[in-house]
């Protein structure tokens, strides 16, 4: 079985027909990882047996994946189906959570909201409850209606962020949500938290909120890293900064490819960025500096995930995306997903 570039690997997961679209490590449990993939099958992989996993079809290509509560064998899925559904797979059977009028980009699971938060193409996001004593959805679910099409969402204890086309990122206060939602308030009743409009010039491909909650990262099509601060006073507004990064100079040409894959250490409170290039680099928000870049992975990245204590990143890379693969002349390199273990690599930095 193959090996992930550089040291501290991990064996491979078995390589995919098509390409990655989304990772979601279990919340609690740090070897249980699933996998949505353009082959419309939601992967269930546990990492002490990576050479079995379970899978279950989907009626359209899964762009994102997310686990329900208290359960290690049942996900949430979304894609090209214009819907979400249940993933069972003890029972192999899916259940519908919500119907959306475009593809599903985003799904994702709020605790204190007892929601599945769904965001599309339709230019909206759906709050639908479920039940935590008969694990069944509400067939109201709350329609928040939006200025573009949805292309990433997180999902923190105290806000929800997304990002949509048009360099929107709307953020809503969950307590406050919350309190609207008991208050039986309609979604053209609700008001973001706040509205703003990227740093980054250039199309929003991921977003992920800061473990200790106090901001957000982006990154864009166009090579660029944002880190954010929900506290709209000046003075936490003025330590915000952007960078640039995941650019080679191929063939005397400064080449920009997208940075698609994007996820924090939940220890650590570092962030990993997963290229076109084909990299991944991992950075020290606070020191504002990167800490480590992994060698070339075979295909470009299409999304990272740190699993529940930080000790291992899995890597998607896919050959259909946009940018160069490590392959000859860049091209293929397949789709996969490799699960690296981490070191002091994705440590800050204890100044002298």
């Amino acid at each position: 079985m193959a090996q992930t570039p550089g040291a501290c690997t991990s064996p491979s997961l078995p390589a995919l027909v098509d390409s990655v679209s989304s990772l979601a490590f279990h919340p609690t449990n740090p070897n249980l990882l699933l996998v949505g993939s353009w082959d419309r099958n939601v992967y269930l992989h546990d990492l002490r047996n990576p050479t079995a996993p379970l899978k279950l079809a989907q009626r359209g290509a899964v762009l994102d994946v997310a686990w329900a509560p208290r359960t290690e064998r049942i996900a949430y899925a979304g894609g090209l189906g214009k819907e979400v559904r249940t993933v069972n797979f003890d029972s192999n059977e899916t259940q519908l959570i919500c119907k959306h009028d475009d593809a599903v980009r985003c799904v994702e699971y709020s605790d204190e909201l007892d929601c599945v938060v769904s965001g599309s193409w339709d230019q909206t996001l759906r709050l639908t409850r479920i039940d935590p004593s008969t694990s069944q959805p509400s067939p109201d679910p709350l329609v928040l209606r939006l200025p573009h099409k949805v292309y990433s969402l997180a999902v923190s204890q105290s806000k929800i962020v997304c990002a949509m086309g048009g360099r929107h990122v709307w953020i809503w206060d969950i307590p406050q949500l919350k309190e609207a939602m008991a208050q039986g308030k309609k979604g053209d009743e609700i008001e973001p938290w706040q509205r703003r409009e990227s740093s980054l010039k250039f199309m929003t491909r991921a977003v992920k909120i800061m473990p200790n909650d106090k901001g957000y990262v982006t990154t864009s099509i166009e090579g660029r890293v944002a880190v954010e601060f929900f506290d709209p006073a000046p003075e936490a507004q003025a330590k915000k900064y952007a960078f640039k990064c995941h650019r080679q100079v191929v063939e005397g040409v400064d080449t920009v490819y997208p940075v698609q894959g994007l996820a924090f250490n939940p220890t650590h409170g570092t962030f990993a960025t997963g290229g076109g290039d084909s990299t991944v680099s991992v950075w020290d928000p606070a020191a504002k500096k990167r800490l480590r870049q992994f060698p070339k992975y075979p295909s470009p990245i299409s999304a990272l995930e740190f699993n529940a204590d930080g000790s291992q990143l899995a890597v998607a890379f896919s050959e259909e995306d946009e940018g160069a693969g490590s392959g000859a002349g860049g091209a293929g390199g397949g789709n996969g997903v490799f699960v690296r273990l981490c070191g002091d690599e994705c440590k800050p930095k204890v100044k002298a």
